[in-house]
């Protein structure tokens, strides 16, 4: 079974668009879609409809994307929330809206959804600290599953449903394909948008740098886990493209979406014309990763008391 896994990112989630457009160009379909954060919603457009016509659409649902419908007011705004105790630096009613506005019903239900391609969108339950995946009933309503996944602390504030308190999937893992790897997935294609990270020297002062060096710093480590998950599965083929440019955008700016978009098209369509001349073979896995699996190799019997490098661990960290 093929899936398809699409990472965390905020405002560079343009990036998966146009990897999305090279594996189409290459009849690449899945069986199952999951998503996380920025990768839900284009995880959620493309469920509906899994087309070069809807990556089309899904680019222009980036390009409309302004800094007000994710992030809005202004500094005094912000000062006025800290001071009167709110949960979160925005408010998170603006971004409700665009999602209605980019065609996403609050009464939609996964199980309402057109397509034929299930799809499970994460979210991290913020009382138990695990993760929750929306998709598993198909009363699960789609918009409430974006609020929840995207809800990222402490930008904006926990999203409730049916009582419970959600925050973003990324704080437990930006890149679920623990999710994959326990609904049975025999192959992964994994857009991961990936920061490289910086010489000290390089980071820049103020306080959006530093939240941006703080929130790529949690996302990397954390999608490492999930990495280092799928090597130790068996009979996994794991294709982990990495979706990087250079200078990539502060959170702040939502205006490269088009080069953005031209970025990762560009990145999955050679890594795609590689792994077609070794003949499909799996990615193998970074050296961080396999350090990481050799220093973990004694911790991860005593965390699942699991001796077997398979899937078996996997569903105990699934709420």
């Amino acid at each position: 079974m093929r899936a398809l896994v699409l990472s965390g990112g905020g405002n560079r989630g343009a990036l998966q668009v146009g990897a999305l457009r090279a594996l189409l160009e290459q009849s690449i379909v899945p069986d199952i879609i999951v998503g996380c954060s920025a990768g839900a919603l284009n995880a959620a457009f493309m469920a509906r409809d899994f087309s070069l016509a809807q990556t089309d659409h899904l680019l222009a649902v980036w390009q409309g994307t302004t800094k007000e419908d994710v992030y809005p007011g202004g500094r005094m705004q912000i000062l006025w929330r800290v001071l009167s105790g709110k949960d979160s630096l925005y408010d998170n009613s603006n971004f409700y809206a665009f999602l209605q506005r980019a065609g996403i019903d609050p009464a939609l239900t996964f199980g309402d959804l057109p397509g034929h391609i299930p799809l499970f969108i994460t979210a991290t339950h913020l009382k138990s600290e695990t993760m929750h995946i929306f998709g598993d009933r198909p009363g699960d309503r789609v918009l409430d599953a974006l609020m929840a996944s995207t809800a990222l602390p402490p930008v904006h504030p926990p999203w409730t449903v049916d009582g419970e308190r959600y925050i973003d999937g990324g704080t437990v893992t930006p890149l679920p394909l623990r999710v994959a790897i326990e609904k049975g997935a025999t192959e992964i294609y994994a857009l991961h948008i990936w920061d490289d990270p910086k010489p000290a020297e390089q980071i820049q002062r103020g306080v959006s740098a530093i939240v941006n060096r703080s929130i790529s710093t949690m996302l990397r480590l954390q999608a490492e886990h999930d990495l280092l998950l799928s090597e130790m599965a068996k009979k996994l083929r794991l294709h982990n493209i990495r979706l990087w440019t250079e200078a990539m955008p502060d959170i702040n700016d939502w205006s490269q979406s088009n080069r953005l978009y031209e970025a990762g098209y560009r990145t999955a369509s050679s890594y795609l014309a590689t792994t077609s001349k070794r003949g499909q073979s799996a990615d193998q896995p970074s050296p961080p990763i396999r350090r990481l699996a050799r220093r973990l190799g004694h911790t991860w019997q005593n965390l699942t008391g699991s001796k077997s490098a398979g899937v078996s661990p996997v569903p105990a960290s699934i709420d």
